[in-house]
């Protein structure tokens, strides 16, 4: 689908774009704004492999290398999916706008996910901005969720019981005297965890932050 002859893009205006393909019918098509630009039909026996590379920001022609055409912009929630999306969904996601969150509706379905990309290498010019996204407060059953920590001990799935305290007993906290500079670190690590809201707390994840 050649798309320059049909879009007119706006600097500065965030765009949403979806490709969809089906390995059944081997239909491809090409959303833009929610609305359909083409589709096609790809080879007989084409599938996605298992041991591809997934790349956002430029193109190579060989595995692993032979990079040659960055991208220069914004890029944001890009997610790939198991299933091919109708043209309904395509379109409730185009016109939830920036801040929608309605991709997290598909659970599992969201294969790859946006907040799960952003914690892997970058190489180049690559710099994480705040695009303005403030998660609503969630309330359940008309009474404000009640999100405190302060008294709670958790068991791990090996049965070992742990307490949001532990976090003092690390090296950068234990024997230091409760000042100002230190109650200002503790907020700091935690608010750090709100530019992530999405991902899966895994030994990865927290190395992520070591």
């Amino acid at each position: 689908v050649d798309m320059s002859s049909k879009v007119t893009e706006q600097l500065g205006a965030w765009r949403h774009s979806c490709y969809t393909w089906s390995l059944t019918t081997r239909a491809a098509s090409v959303y833009y704004d929610g609305l359909l630009l083409g589709s096609g039909t790809t080879p007989s026996g084409r599938k996605v492999g298992v041991d591809g590379y997934v790349v956002l920001g430029n193109e190579f022609s060989s595995y692993g290398g032979n990079f040659k055409y960055p991208f220069g912009g914004e890029l944001f929630k890009v997610n790939l999916f198991d299933k091919e999306l109708s043209a309904a969904e395509v379109k409730e996601m185009a016109d939830g706008g920036l801040c929608s969150e309605v991709e997290e509706k598909y659970g599992r379905s969201r294969y790859l996910k946006w907040e799960d990309m952003l914690l892997e290498e970058k190489s180049g010019n690559v710099t994480e901005i705040d695009v303005g996204c403030t998660p609503e407060p969630k309330e359940e059953d008309g009474e404000e969720e009640n999100n405190s920590t302060e008294d709670c001990e958790c068991e791990q799935g090996n049965g070992t019981t742990f307490s949001q305290w532990d976090l003092l007993r690390g090296e950068k906290f234990f024997n230091r005297t409760v000042s100002v500079e230190l109650v200002t670190e503790l907020k700091q690590a935690w608010e750090i965890l709100g530019d992530f809201e999405g991902a899966t707390v895994t030994e990865r994840f927290i190395s992520h932050f070591k």
